[in-house]
């Protein structure tokens, strides 16, 4: 028994698990770098939907297209590159799940009595995850076979007509929580903070939080504005075109106030009465 516990010390330790944990750490940095790009993006709603448009366009290389409408299969794409990503991602993750109930009870009652930070904050990357693993990736597989229906009033009817509201709001939070952890722990796991670690862990915690309440109040906001965006829309389909802007413009500045009656258009075949000759 001695010489088989001796012969195991001495065997050579296999890399693969620290490799595969690597992996994890690169996956999933790549998709939080993602995920804060993509919200400021969506946020671009918020300074009205041209600017949204305009966001939308760029990214699909509209100014490379001579008829400016850009090349949706681009969306397509990058959507296919996040989805590949996101399974590889939680592939590797669902290594340190607990594999059957029993092995969760103990997991729970132990993260229930140890009160220790850092392990909390991995099991709400475990739950935020659960939540992502089918909230996240719908929502990733719907942009990559519908990249024309990225709109802003597509986005806003979908929000507020289809409720969809909802489901967003929930992605939002699961999505910033799951990434402001996992940021965070794969630059403590792998050393990556600068300086000396205790002070450098309290600023990163920190930092954690200023960028999830940060991520999360622009994210609510901008599912706000989407969902009164398309308030004001209704049920009919409408897409958004540039020369539309100044149509809604003109359209709310005569609602608010009204042209008089002596400014309004003469009816068609009346004639424009002649001032009299006479003094």
């Amino acid at each position: 028994m001695e010489y088989l516990i001796l012969e195991q010390r001495n065997s050579k330790k296999s890399k693969l698990p620290a490799q595969l944990d690597m992996m994890q750490s690169l996956t999933g940095l790549a998709l939080g770098a993602f995920i804060m790009a993509h919200i400021l993006f969506v946020s671009a709603i918020l300074a009205g939907p041209a600017a949204a448009y305009w966001v939308d366009k760029m990214l699909e290389a509209s100014f490379l297209d001579p008829t400016g409408h850009g090349y949706p299969a681009l969306t397509s794409l990058a959507a296919f590159v996040i989805l590949v990503t996101f399974v590889i991602h939680a592939a590797l993750a669902v290594r340190k799940f607990p594999a059957s109930w029993k092995r969760y009870r103990i997991l729970k009652d132990q993260i229930d009595h140890l009160k220790h930070d850092e392990t909390h904050l991995w099991w709400y990357q475990v739950q935020t995850g659960f939540i992502l693993f089918f909230a996240g990736s719908a929502h990733v597989i719907s942009m990559m076979f519908n990249p024309g229906q990225i709109g802003p009033f597509q986005a806003a009817q979908r929000y507020y007509t289809h409720h969809m509201w909802i489901f967003y709001l929930i992605l939002l939070w699961a999505v910033v929580i799951h990434a402001s952890i996992g940021i965070y722990r794969a630059l403590v796991k792998w050393g990556w903070l600068p300086g000396d670690v205790r002070r450098s862990r309290k600023v990163a915690q920190t930092l954690r939080r200023i960028f999830a309440v940060l991520y999360l109040i622009i994210g609510s906001l901008s599912i706000i504005f989407f969902v009164r965006l398309g308030m004001r829309l209704g049920d009919e389909p409408i897409r958004f075109e540039p020369f539309m802007q100044f149509h809604h413009q003109l359209m709310e500045k005569q609602m608010h106030h009204p042209m008089p009656e002596e400014a309004m258009p003469l009816p068609e075949g009346s004639e424009m009465p002649m001032p009299s000759q006479h003094p």
